[in-house]
């Protein structure tokens, strides 16, 4: 007799449809609302992904058309990248411009390097331990490896989440004028060798 009852009470209920409408549009906002913006931020994570990707082979392939580059050549390679990205919200752009050269004795070492600051994030001699197959190397010549690290919060998410998607490209180049692309300051009298 209950179990009728319970069942009448459950068929009546299925039944009504006063306020049905807006009971389904209650349950289905938040699902419709997180689909949506879940949608553009991903929208907006592919195409900063894509920027950074543009930037880091823009800034190679500049560097290996060229002869020799001063310190201002870099860092205006360096703007051109931040033009590029337009990081918002006061997010910190790490670039590293290198230039790698062949130690018969090491592997593959740095040759120069300059970052977006203007200073030397390693030191000419140093291992350099990114490459996945030392091979690519020419032991005459150099390599131009630009390294950028990009954390991008994006606008919606980052409300949420405080932790940034974190962007890490690296672009490598062989020098197309020049064996090796020397680094000079800014008169172009020291250069490196």
């Amino acid at each position: 007799m209950i179990m009728k009852t319970f069942f009448k009470t459950v068929r009546t209920l299925a039944s009504c449809k006063n306020g049905m409408a807006a009971t389904e549009f209650a349950l289905l906002l938040p699902v419709m609302f997180t689909l949506f913006f879940g949608m553009l931020e991903t929208s907006d994570v592919a195409t900063e992904n894509r920027r950074v990707a543009i930037a880091v082979n823009t800034i190679s392939d500049l560097a290996a058309q060229s002869t020799q580059l001063t310190y201002d050549d870099v860092s205006n390679l360096i703007d051109g990248a931040l033009e590029i990205l337009d990081p918002a919200g006061g997010a910190t752009l790490n670039v590293n411009v290198i230039s790698v050269i062949s130690d018969p004795n090491d592997g593959p070492v740095i040759h120069w390097s300059r970052d977006e600051l203007g200073a030397q994030p390693y030191t000419p001699g140093d291992l350099y331990t990114s490459f996945n197959d030392n091979t690519v190397l020419n032991p005459l010549g150099s390599l131009i490896v630009v390294e950028i690290t990009y954390p991008y919060s994006p606008p919606f998410t980052s409300y949420f989440v405080s932790s940034p998607v974190v962007f890490t490209k690296t672009s490598i180049r062989w020098p197309r004028l020049v064996n090796k692309v020397q680094l000079c300051d800014n008169t172009g009298a020291n250069c490196t060798t």
